[in-house]
């Protein structure tokens, strides 16, 4: 059956990220219901990565939001959603993303909180 892990992510996106990225993130939110053709992401189940949830964590309904912020004039993403999983789709992703993220939350700039199901602890990715 397997276990879940929850993926908590919130940045702001450098004014210099790709269009193609750009589409690809609101694919995965939900804002467009076509698949981008030119979908730089990693290979596997990371397109769904926004839209799954489980009950048992707190939050049991995927939460997305992108928005362009009308000061920096750049892309803010925030996200809370859970995954089984199978394939790292959650590290990979984080990997995938992180070159196009201008900031996080607090001096470190965090900006992903990651839990598997029945984990003792948590892990948290700065950019510092």
């Amino acid at each position: 059956m397997g276990m879940y892990t929850e993926l908590i992510f919130g940045a702001d996106l450098k004014k210099s990220t790709p269009k193609n990225v750009i589409e690809a993130l609101k694919y995965m939110i939900g804002d467009t219901e076509e698949k981008p053709k030119d979908f730089p992401l990693p290979e596997g189940r990371c397109e769904c990565l926004f839209r799954s949830s489980s009950y048992y964590f707190g939050v049991n309904k995927s939460v997305s939001k992108m928005w362009k912020d009308n000061i920096g004039e750049n892309w803010v993403l925030s996200t809370r959603s859970n995954i089984k999983n199978y394939n790292c789709e959650i590290e990979a992703f984080l990997e995938w993303i992180k070159p196009y993220i201008d900031g996080g939350s607090g001096c470190r700039d965090m900006y992903a909180i990651v839990t598997y199901e029945e984990a003792d602890s948590l892990d948290i990715y700065y950019l510092h």
